[in-house]
Order: C-alpha cells, then structure tokens, then sequence
C-alpha cells in the first residue's frame, strides 16, 4: 500500500492547472495513479520488509523517499507538457530548472534508499559511539 497521499503531493506545490487537470477531483486522480505506479517500484527496490517497515525512522525515510520519486515523475511529466506545447522549430524553451527540481527530488530519493539498504537509522554521519572499562585495581595485587 503506497506511503504518500495526493494530498501530500499537493502540499509540495504541484497544481491541476500545471498538469492541464480540469477539476481537483481529475487532479487527484492523476496524482494517484502516479502514486500508484511509483511504489511498487520502490517496494521492489527495498523489498517488502523495508517498504512495510513500522519503526522509525525506516518508516519516515519510506515515505519521503516515495514522495521524492512520485514528485520526480511529476516534473518529468511537466517536461513532457510543455515541450509539447512547443509550435515549430526553432522555438527555444528553457527546461533546466525543472531538470534541475527533478535531479533534486532523484537525489533525495536516492539518498534516502541507500540509507534504508543500508540498515542506517541516524541522519547523522557524525555520530560515534564507544564504551570504556575501567578500574582500580591494576591486577598484579
């Protein structure tokens, strides 16, 4: 069962008109059936335990992980649309920044990955632990 919502999709700022959607309802649909593409995908990329994970913060990096490749599916899908609506050579169109929010989202997702594969469950690559045993008696008493 997929982790993100098309509200949550929503929330990072994408919006019926930019995908050509009439109504919120047509919007949503769209959104869940990107949704519903992506995350089996990811669950064959991590496996089933992983993907279905209840602790944290595997469970976070799931979802933001989904989220992070639903919404790069969605850029791409942007593309699409407006290099579509390109009329006839020689029009030039300026699509790097939307390659460049795509990459963004593809990193993260990435990242996020590699962390739940790994098995790390801290954000931080600082962190190093150790234990020391001491005592007073020197052994030779």
């Amino acid at each position: 069962m997929p982790k993100t919502t098309p509200e949550d999709i929503i929330n990072l700022g994408f919006t019926a008109s930019m995908f050509k959607q009439a109504t919120d309802e047509g919007f949503k649909q769209f959104i869940g059936f990107v949704i519903s593409e992506q995350a089996p995908l990811l669950e064959g990329r991590l496996g089933a335990t992983a993907y279905n994970s209840t602790s944290s913060p595997t469970k976070n990096y799931v979802k933001r992980a989904e989220l992070c490749l639903v919404a790069a599916e969605l850029v791409q899908r942007r593309i699409n649309i407006i290099l579509g609506n390109v009329v006839g050579a020689g029009h030039e169109i300026d699509i790097s920044h939307e390659g460049a929010q795509k990459k963004v989202y593809l990193d993260e997702a990435n990242e996020l990955i590699k962390k739940i594969v790994g098995g790390i469950t801290s954000d931080s690559n600082d962190f190093a632990s150790g234990v020391l045993v001491t005592s007073h008696f020197n052994g030779t008493e």
